[in-house]
């Protein structure tokens, strides 16, 4: 009976080391980064909410003290296969320091929210002049409507987002551009005149939410409950000085 060849199992056991090694420092490095540090507790609560909803996001950043930057939920670009696979939308991103915004109400932001839709280049002034909070990406699209792009000039789809710290409101910030591109698509005629038209709009939708009006415009493709937030809401010492608006706090209290 022949020996084992001693250098062999030498080599073998080496080998094992090296991808257990590889493996726990792996299962380290994602450990840190999904465990980085989140000082805001409005973002920390969001953050950990949106996980119990949506699952480990695709895309974590973090700076060299480990402190998070942003956590995306996304299909990877060069491998989407599917829309509305978050919630109804196509990307969810959170950002670890809010930001603030000041129309149509002052408050923070650290939420954003996507759908990949179709602009015309005509509305994209009128989209944009509306909120500050809206957002048009054309560029870092799924892979094959950026090839298209490029090798043709069309542009099938760009990236639409609405910043909030609230899901639900980011989701009626698109809806809204969803909707007037639906209702001024082929008036190319117009566009200076759309600009004041869109603010408007947007910041009735928004000030029926916070004035306790709740979602007045259909979302078809999204539903607040999912992410465990209020169907509206009333901003005290705001609201009640908004003359257009009647609040019914007996109905408010029930969606509540």
């Amino acid at each position: 009976m022949k020996k084992p060849n001693m250098n062999v199992i030498y080599f073998i056991i080496a080998i094992l080391i090296c991808i257990i090694g590889y493996l726990l420092l792996n299962s380290n490095s994602n450990s840190n980064v999904s465990k980085a540090t989140i000082n805001n507790d409005m973002v920390r609560t969001k953050y950990n909410s949106l996980i119990s909803i949506l699952g480990q996001p695709n895309y974590i950043e973090s700076d060299a003290s480990n402190h998070l930057k942003s956590a995306t939920w996304m299909s990877p670009l060069d491998n989407f296969n599917d829309f509305g696979k978050y919630g109804g939308a196509d990307y969810i991103k959170i950002h670890g320091v809010p930001s603030k915004k000041w129309h149509p109400y002052p408050a923070n932001v650290f939420l954003i929210v996507g759908k990949y839709i179709n602009v015309p280049e005509h509305l994209f002034g009128p989209i944009k002049y509306a909120s500050e909070t809206i957002n048009i990406e054309q560029l870092f699209v799924p892979k094959k409507y950026s090839d298209k792009y490029y090798n043709s000039g069309k542009k099938e789809v760009a990236l639409v987002t609405g910043s909030c710290a609230s899901v639900t409101i980011s989701a009626i910030t698109v809806q809204f551009v969803m909707d007037m591109i639906e209702k001024y698509k082929k008036n190319t005629k117009k566009c200076l005149e759309l600009y004041e038209t869109f603010r408007n709009e947007y910041d009735r939708r928004i000030q029926d939410y916070l004035c306790g009006k709740g979602i007045t415009d259909p979302i078809p493709w999204f539903d607040h409950t999912n992410f465990n937030e209020k169907a509206s809401m009333f901003l005290e010492g705001k609201c009640n000085t908004v003359e257009t608006f009647y609040v019914d706090h007996d109905e408010l209290k029930k969606n509540n």
